[in-house]
């Protein structure tokens, strides 16, 4: 599944969660068949929204992934 997908820098240097952050934006890039810059877009979006909440924190590739994908699936 991974084709070396670019992960936006801002997400790249929030956390050390990067293999996950990278993980989940090729899964979703496979899933809904949208271009990469757009998912990069829409996860770095809901990144800074769900970043200071500290009860999200320890799952927020799977927060974010579960976000992108309504909101994108949404538009379609």
């Amino acid at each position: 599944m991974q084709e070396n997908i670019p992960l936006d820098s801002s997400i790249r240097n929030y956390d050390n969660k990067n293999d996950q952050h990278v993980f989940a934006i090729d899964r979703l890039v496979h899933e809904l068949g949208i271009p990469a810059e757009e998912v990069n877009r829409s996860y770095r979006e809901i990144l800074e929204e769900l970043k200071n909440d500290e009860s999200a924190r320890d799952y927020l590739p799977a927060l974010v992934s579960m976000g992108v994908k309504e909101r994108l699936v949404s538009y379609c």
